[in-house]
């Protein structure tokens, strides 16, 4: 919050003279100011002016009006005191236009002195009431009878010469003013982050009495006309979290079902639909898995926070004791709520083109919401209706100057912050009224930043709804009234340094889009190596739809999340590699050879090894399978045979998921083969021994075989000597014959 410096008595004193001279006004030419921007948009370290008068700007006939100046002093020296002169247009300013352009060029129409007043100092670093000046009614003389919005200038000089001015409004009602329909919308979110899901840190700051959603919250609650786009992401932040949800969290997303607001589905993590299409998604992205975030021992019980509350029959039927389950959620589960609006896409301002809008239809996101600067509202001369029909579909136009001054408003940070806003709002309601047909409903909206302060934000909206100059109406009925004649489209697109980078990070992530290319080395297809998928895949794409948030528009911490998102996708798909081996020497015909395998991941993975040799000195035998614990490395063991030659082999490594898909990159290890040439001389010694042994069996054979011939020989010879002598010794005499 901006510290306001105290007051001297001197400034006092200033201020009180300035009220006096007020009454000597006359209707005098007042030099043209110089051109300014209020302090919420002026360059920084540079002083400001600010002007508004009290009632929120609103002259009450016969009634005095109190104008107030302020300066505010972001730089580091200090604004000498000074005077001011305080004007108002000669006429009233006729449309939203016009006012801009008086905003941004006061001295561009003519305006009569309403008087001067002194100026007190402001300290470097301060913002403080500077002036107040009293005009009387009657020197005002902006009477009921010629009602209008008249500009208001202060253009303020200190002894350092002229500092600058500020321009603010003043508003006649008509004595029976007319009323314009105001519907208003506001989106509950967080500020976005890119990690894709609440923490429960945070989810415990953003709940507690004063956290950003309960704000959000609260503000609902008071205003029951408003309507509500919530973002899917808090409620799977709170329901992943199961029974280890901060009860405020669990607390709030009950009150939110029991909200009785209208209200319709963000994008998951408030993604801008648009921006995913301009980058070349046929349809917007939606959350696919929430496994990854989830406990099984948060989920005891059924899943039941944050469901919306229903009436008691009369007659309680009987149930049995509830029994304990262990299953996680669904995604159906943790996404789903009881809209009572569907189909409607909320992009960023000033980004939508009709082909966006046909393709947002065709994904039966039927009604877009745009921005005013999206048509070509300001060429108009009566104010557009909300309504806006297309042949590409139905469109939502909010009312952009309203929309920035119920903003401002909403989210004043200090007094005069809102007086000036205040009176800025009176004055966009008072000229819609004024230049609106009959039944005209306009669309205000609370843009993306937070509220900072329930009650402002609740006084601004009940401003909006309920003042002099509009009543109360519902988004249906800002849907279903008349479209304006002549309203139209008017094609714009993000940024192209937006869409590059959102182009990046859809081919990284291996999400198809037109025109794209994603790497071989994509996020969807190297999670082909977990078991299941989504573990990985389910993560990522949250990251992604809270990285396309539209809170992150104009954002200039966005390049940094979405290059950090980039190195972390480039990480994973790098999480799983071989290590390099370097040089390993085999002396067996047979080995198993180590590959170790690396696995950073916070999951298993399952992986094949294949290794294919550079020499027919080596073979190997088949793939190796191989399951690695997250987090971990382990050694996946290849067979391989070598062949009856000596040599250097070169062995090729490559991890595939079970699908085929290769993993990391690939490693070569180099293999020094020695064939095995001692089992080769083990089997000639072997045969030269058996040959060897055999020969003397064989000659020992041959020579009993020889001997036994012999032998037998002998014996034949012996038997005929005795057979012969037989014969000679039967002869009688024994003489021999003659």
């Amino acid at each position: 919050m901006r510290r306001r410096a105290p007051r001297s008595l001197l400034g006092v004193t200033l201020a009180l003279v300035g009220a006096i001279g007020a009454i000597t006004l006359g209707s005098v030419a007042v030099p043209a100011p110089a051109a300014h921007a209020a302090h919420r948009d002026a360059p920084a370290g540079k002083p400001t002016v600010e002007v508004f008068a009290s009632g929120g700007g609103v002259v009450r006939d016969g009634a005095d009006v109190q104008v107030s100046v302020v300066i505010a002093n972001p730089s580091t020296e200090a604004v000498p005191a000074g005077h001011v002169s305080v004007a108002v247009t000669t006429s009233a300013i006729p449309s939203t236009a016009s006012l801009s352009d008086f905003t941004k060029s006061p001295g561009g129409r003519a305006s009569r002195s309403l008087g001067s007043a002194s100026t007190a100092a402001v300290p470097a670093g301060g913002s403080q009431v500077v002036a107040r000046l009293t005009v009387p009614a009657d020197t005002l003389n902006l009477p009921q009878s010629a009602p209008g919005v008249f500009g208001l200038s202060a253009s303020v000089t200190t002894s350092d010469g002229p500092l600058g001015a500020g321009t603010g409004t003043l508003v006649v009602p008509d004595s029976t003013p007319t009323r314009v329909g105001v519907a208003a919308i506001m989106p509950i979110t967080v500020p976005a982050t890119g990690a894709g899901l609440i923490s429960s840190t945070d989810l415990a700051t953003y709940t507690a009495s004063d956290g950003v959603l309960s704000r959000e919250l609260t503000i609902a609650q008071q205003n029951p006309e408003l309507t509500v786009g919530i973002d899917p992401m808090i409620l799977v932040s709170i329901r992943a979290l199961g029974q280890s949800a901060p009860a405020s969290a669990r607390e709030w997303l009950t009150s939110l079902a029991d909200l009785g607001n209208p209200s319709f589905a963000l994008q998951y993590g408030d993604a801008d639909p648009v921006l995913q299409l301009q980058a070349g998604l046929s349809a917007p992205l939606q959350p696919s898995d929430f496994s990854y975030a989830m406990s099984p021992g948060d989920f005891n019980a059924p899943l039941t926070v944050g469901e919306p509350t229903s009436t008691p029959s009369p007659t309680p039927t009987p149930t049995s004791s509830p029994t304990t389950s262990t299953r996680l959620p669904s995604l159906a589960e943790l996404v789903g709520f009881t809209y009572s609006l569907d189909g409607i896409a909320w992009p960023a301002s000033g980004t939508v083109r009709a082909a966006d809008v046909e393709k947002l239809s065709a994904a039966k996101l039927t009604t877009t919401i745009v921005s005013s600067s999206n048509t070509n509202a300001t060429s108009l001369s009566q104010t557009p209706g909300a309504a806006l029909s297309t042949d590409h579909g139905d469109l939502l136009v909010t009312d952009d100057a309203l929309s920035t001054a119920l903003q401002a408003a909403a989210t004043a940070t200090d007094a005069a912050d809102a007086n000036v806003a205040s009176a800025a709002l009176n004055a966009q309601l008072a000229l819609a009224a004024e230049n609106a047909s009959s039944g005209t409903v306009v669309l205000a909206s609370l843009a993306r930043s937070l509220p900072t302060d329930t009650a402002r934000a609740t006084a601004a909206l009940s401003s909006a709804f309920d003042s002099e100059f509009s009543h109360p109406a519902t988004l249906d009925q800002a849907m279903s009234s008349t479209p304006t004649q002549g309203l139209a489209l008017v094609d714009h697109q993000n940024t192209n340094d937006r869409l590059q980078s959102a182009r990046d990070l859809l081919d990284l992530a291996g999400e198809h889009r037109a025109g794209g290319t994603p790497p071989s080395d994509n996020i969807a297809t190297f999670a082909s190596v977990l078991t299941t998928p989504a573990l990985l895949t389910g993560d990522v794409r949250a990251r992604l739809l809270d990285l396309f948030s539209v809170g992150w528009v104009g954002s200039d911490n966005w390049p940094a999340a979405v290059k950090k998102q980039i190195d972390s996708m480039h990480s994973t798909v790098a999480a799983v590699q071989i290590v390099s081996p370097g040089s390993i020497r085999q002396a067996s015909r047979q080995a198993l050879i180590p590959i170790t395998v690396t696995n950073k991941l916070d999951h298993a993975v399952d992986v094949v090894l294949r290794a294919t040799p550079s020499s027919y000195r080596l073979t190997v035998d088949s793939d190796t399978t191989k399951t690695i614990a997250p987090g971990s490395s382990a050694k996946v063991l290849v067979p391989v045979k070598s062949q009856l030659s000596n040599g250097t082999v070169y062995l090729g490594l490559q991890l595939f998921s079970s699908t085929g898909v290769a993993i990391g990159e690939s490693r070569t290890a180099e293999i020094d083969v020695h064939a095995d040439w001692e089992g080769v001389g083990a089997l000639i010694f072997g045969i030269i021994v058996a040959g060897f042994f055999g020969f003397g069996l064989f000659r020992t054979i041959q020579r009993r075989r020889r001997e036994k011939a012999e032998a037998e020989a002998g014996a034949a010879a012996e038997s005929d000597a005795e057979s012969d002598a037989a014969e000679a010794g039967d002869t009688p005499g024994g003489a021999p014959r003659g």
